[in-house]
């Protein structure tokens, strides 16, 4: 539970994600709760976590696991993840530049 809590503070606070079970009582497992965006922010406006703030807490939660119990699978796995946002922003910026971003478009 502690790293759960970790990755959580690590990220900062957010509305849109939230902890239950969070005492740290041994066969109580915690629940994490995202609720995602629902339609572009250029549409809707932010009422939600867009799959990169999912793949952020993931790697919040691996980096506070790998703090505690450090190993190469650890690691690797947060080298994959981080891959998998650099490749999010990579995407974003590319939407950018063809001024699609923010909408329901290829």
């Amino acid at each position: 539970m502690r790293h759960v809590q970790k990755a959580l503070i690590e990220m900062g606070e957010s509305p849109f994600i939230s902890i239950q079970n969070v005492s740290d009582e041994k066969g109580v497992a915690p629940i994490v709760s995202f609720t995602i965006q629902s339609d572009p922010i250029g549409e809707v406006g932010v009422n939600g976590v867009q799959a990169v703030d999912m793949l952020n807490y993931c790697k919040h939660l691996f980096k506070s696991l790998n703090d505690a119990f450090p190993c190469r699978e650890n690691s690797l796995t947060i080298t994959k993840i981080e891959e998998a946002i650099h490749w999010q922003d990579a995407r974003t910026k590319d939407r950018e530049k063809r001024k699609v971003e923010g909408q329901n478009k290829a």
